[in-house]
């Protein structure tokens, strides 16, 4: 390290070096040398962190659970909604029963995915699936689609068909069908349901109008670690209002039909 040069400034720049082995200076190949600045006034170097009197930490939200002791959101949502729309006899029967046809109908093409991912999960890998986010193009999509159906519930496997539109469904799983579960948007209790179950806490009185025209995404995007369910409940308000506001001025930027 060079000894520091004297002037009426009290800062001073150092220059430090990498050392060898043999405790001497040395400047190996592709070592970097980074200038310091001393302070003589505050006797530290400025690139130090000062030392702070007292322990400062964050505190989480009240009522919030601990981020891992919480499940996924989408999980949460899917299922409460789910268990809404189905009795603890049907989800036995589809846990257990064998060629066993049924159809999950969502309320819209965001729903499919997080569904189908939940009803593996549930459900077990032993099903068949068969989701649906637009139309197939072409009938041979169809025609396929209906005959793998028909082989797997004749083979004993159990087939599920996941849609928003089941006119999108094969043919034979819609004859064949022994199950229809009609998942509807979300509404107070189904809410309430997914924020205790994610915040480890109830939100108290729900009030249905809150989620009015929330699809999921819009839902999940409310439930956010360290949130506690007073907040969640803020964040689906206000994202019910904006959303609102944002359709509303959509609609008057429509110019008027002569």
């Amino acid at each position: 390290m060079k000894k520091p040069t004297r002037g009426r400034s009290s800062r001073t720049v150092i220059r430090m070096t990498p050392k060898g082995r043999d405790g001497h200076h040395a400047k190996p190949h592709g070592a970097v040398l980074l200038d310091r600045v001393y302070d003589r006034e505050l006797g530290r170097f400025e690139d130090d962190e000062p030392e702070i009197e007292g322990n400062f930490e964050l505190d989480p939200e009240e009522g919030a659970a601990p981020p891992g002791d919480r499940p996924e959101a989408v999980t949460t949502v899917v299922g409460a909604a789910f268990d809404a729309a189905t009795t603890a006899d049907q989800r036995r029967r589809l846990r257990h029963s064998q060629a066993l046809c049924a159809i999950v109908h969502v309320p819209s093409p965001v729903w499919v995915m997080p569904v189908s991912l939940y009803f593996r999960c549930a459900f077990g890998e032993r099903w068949l699936q068969q989701t649906r986010h637009g139309p197939t193009p072409g009938e041979r999509g169809f025609a396929t689609s209906s005959a793998s159906v028909s082989l797997a519930l004749s083979a004993g496997q159990s087939v599920v068909g996941i849609a928003a539109d089941l006119s999108l469904l094969p043919r034979s799983l819609i004859g064949a069908a022994d199950m229809t579960i009609r998942i509807a948007p979300p509404n107070g209790v189904v809410l309430k349901a997914a924020i205790t179950r994610f915040a480890r806490r109830t939100p108290g009185e729900f009030d249905d109008s809150i989620a009015t025209d929330l699809d999921l995404d819009d839902v999940v995007a409310a439930f956010r670690p360290g949130a506690g369910p007073q907040r969640i409940v803020q964040r689906l308000a206000a994202a019910a209002a904006a959303l609102r506001l944002h359709r509303d001025f959509e609609k008057e930027r429509q110019p008027c039909s002569s």
